[in-house]
């Protein structure tokens, strides 16, 4: 059983997504991070179990009432095991009584909890990712239990230190493709778009708003299909970049799309930073 005792700013459980339903206007959700997800499974793979816990800004803490092996990747935060400090993207083992703490965001903004078991959690619509009206919850709770269904009997430490790029966490230069909307723009627009430095204004699970100053009056637009790295143009010259919880549709000018590698160091910045895009095939 794992025991949670502070919560943290905005601690979620995050799968893989819930896959197959946008046709019914329910997002993917799952993972923000692809990167850092993928990481946490490869170095901890436990049979047919993708949980992981995705912790936001300020981590949470947890209490193991069994001895558990645990990664942490992704973004770097302050973390320690009992009172001793660890790393990400290394296998830990904690003791029955132990505890693991998390505490504020170093590099990048959100860290990935991932432990060698299966939780006993429910899967709404074949996953048990939060998000709203499909889960009872969107974020942990102070005193959440999680019991464990399986797990390894003899949990060992990793004696294996992996060397794990994260460079990925400092790159401000985001790499896209063109949108289905970009020829709408002329080509002063199109040069002034990838020229300019964008200020991340807020972000969500939802999406990234990003100030800029390329308008342009697209006349009545129909809705259409709405990706996670999907870069929206709205009138007032903000760009809106869809992430894991973004809506199916939407009704703004299509320009660009994220490849997922820059999606993943997009989810990872924090409001203030300036961002610039980046023609991948030029």
């Amino acid at each position: 059983m794992i025991e949670v005792l502070t919560a943290g700013y905005f601690t979620s459980l995050q799968d893989g997504g819930r896959v197959g339903y946008r046709h019914l206007g329910v997002p993917v959700s799952g993972a923000m991070d692809s990167k850092a997800y993928t990481t946490a499974i490869a170095l901890l793979p436990f049979q047919n179990d993708k949980f992981v816990f995705e912790c936001t800004l300020l981590g949470p803490s947890f209490l193991f009432h069994q001895a558990l092996r645990f990664v942490l990747t992704g973004g770097e935060m302050e973390a320690w095991l009992d009172d001793r400090p660890i790393e990400i993207n290394r296998v830990y083992l904690a003791k029955s009584g132990s505890q693991l703490r998390l505490g504020k965001s170093k590099q990048g903004i959100r860290t990935y909890v991932r432990f060698e078991a299966e939780l006993a959690v429910e899967k709404p619509l074949g996953s048990a990712a939060y998000f709203h009206r499909i889960t009872p919850k969107i974020q942990l709770n102070d005193g959440d239990i999680f019991k464990l269904i399986n797990q390894p009997q003899y949990p060992v430490e990793n004696p294996v230190h992996l060397k794990i790029d994260n460079h990925y966490l400092l790159e401000n230069i985001l790499q896209m493709t063109p949108g289905p909307d970009w020829h709408q723009l002329n080509k002063d627009q199109q040069h002034h778009l990838l020229e300019e430095k964008y200020p991340i204004l807020s972000h969500s699970r939802m999406g990234y708003r990003l100030s800029g100053t390329t308008k342009i009056d697209a006349g009545t637009l129909f809705s259409q299909l709405v990706l996670p790295g999907m870069i929206q143009l709205t009138p007032g010259g903000e760009l809106l970049v869809a992430t894991a919880d973004c809506q199916v549709t939407g009704g703004y000018l299509q320009i660009l799309q994220l490849t997922p590698h820059s999606l993943a160091c997009l989810v990872q910045k924090r409001e203030g930073e300036n961002l610039t895009f980046q023609n991948r095939l030029d």
